[in-house]
C-alpha cells in the first residue's frame, strides 16, 4: 500500500483524477489531488498560481500525510513536481512524471522549448491557447482540447474535461527551477509516457528523459490524458511504480 499525491497540469483541476483515484484505491492505495491554487475552482489568489505557490500547495497535501509518499506530476505538474523533491526530499518514496515536464536546475519551460527548437515539434498547446491582452494568463478553448490533450479519449470524456478547463496564469512558466543534486537528485524518479500525446509530444519527453535519467521509463500507447482515456492502463503502472518504491 502507498500514500499517492497527485498533481494535475494547466487548465485542469483535480478533478482530472477522477477515474484513477477509485482504480488506485481498489489495489490498496491511499490517494490525494488537491487542486493547484486558483485552478480547478480553487478560491486562492492569482498571486499564488506560481511555482512556489503551487510547491506549497503540493507541500501541504504531503505533509498531512504520516509517511513518505510518492509524487504523480502530470504535465505542467512535473514542473511543480521536481520543486516539490528539491523542498521535501525526505518525504518523497518517488517522484513520477506522467507525461511531464521535468526540466534540469534553472531551466524553464521557455527556456526548453528554445533549445530543443531543432526538434521541429509543433506545440499545438502554444498554438491553440488564448493569452490575456496583459500576458497574465492564457485560456484553452475547449474546440481545440479533444485534439491537443484528449486524443485516445472517448467523445463522452473529452467532453467532459474541456468542459472543465480553467485559465492558467502564464507565470509558472518563466519560473526557473531550484534544484540541487543533493536533495532533487536523492528522489527517486519514474517518467511514463505516452506515445500519442499532442500537447508535450513523445520527442520532447524522450528529449527530457535523455537529459535528466529516470531508474525506469513506461510507455503507454496513448494521448496527454491517460488518466482519462487510459485509467486500468495507468493505475497498474502507478502499483507497479509503488511496489519497486516500497
Amino acid at each position: 500500500m502507498a500514500d499517492f499525491v497527485l498533481v494535475h497540469g494547466s487548465f485542469h483541476g483535480n478533478w482530472c483524477w477522477q477515474k484513477l483515484v477509485p482504480r488506485l484505491e481498489a489495489l490498496g492505495h491511499r490517494v490525494m489531488a488537491p487542486n493547484l491554487p486558483a485552478s480547478g475552482g480553487d478560491p486562492a489568489p492569482l498571486a499564488s498560481a506560481d511555482l512556489a505557490g503551487y510547491a506549497a500547495r503540493v507541500g501541504e497535501a504531503i505533509e498531512a500525510r504520516p509517511g513518505k509518499v510518492i509524487l504523480v506530476g502530470h504535465s505542467m505538474g512535473g514542473i511543480v513536481s521536481a520543486q516539490v523533491s528539491e523542498n521535501l526530499p525526505h518525504r518523497l518514496a518517488a517522484t513520477v512524471y506522467l507525461n511531464g515536464l521535468l526540466f534540469r536546475a534553472g531551466e524553464t519551460l521557455v527556456g526548453f522549448l528554445d533549445a530543443h527548437a531543432h526538434l521541429g515539434v509543433e506545440d499545438l498547446v502554444l498554438a491553440n491557447m488564448q493569452v490575456a491582452p496583459d500576458g497574465e494568463t492564457a485560456t484553452f478553448p475547449a474546440a481545440a482540447a479533444g485534439a491537443v490533450f484528449y486524443n485516445t479519449c472517448s467523445p463522452a470524456d473529452a467532453a467532459f474535461a474541456a468542459a472543465r478547463l480553467t485559465p492558467q496564469r502564464m507565470k509558472v512558466y518563466r519560473d526557473p527551477l531550484n534544484l540541487t543534486a543533493a536533495r532533487f537528485g536523492t528522489v527517486r524518479r519514474f517518467y511514463i509516457e505516452g506515445t500519442r500525446d499532442n500537447a508535450v509530444s513523445l520527442a520532447y519527453q524522450r528529449a527530457m528523459t535523455a537529459r535528466t535519467p529516470c531508474e525506469a521509463v513506461f510507455t503507454l500507447e496513448g494521448d496527454h490524458s491517460p488518466f482519462l482515456s487510459a485509467p486500468d492502463a495507468l493505475a497498474a503502472r502507478l502499483d507497479d511504480i509503488a511496489r519497486r518504491a516500497a
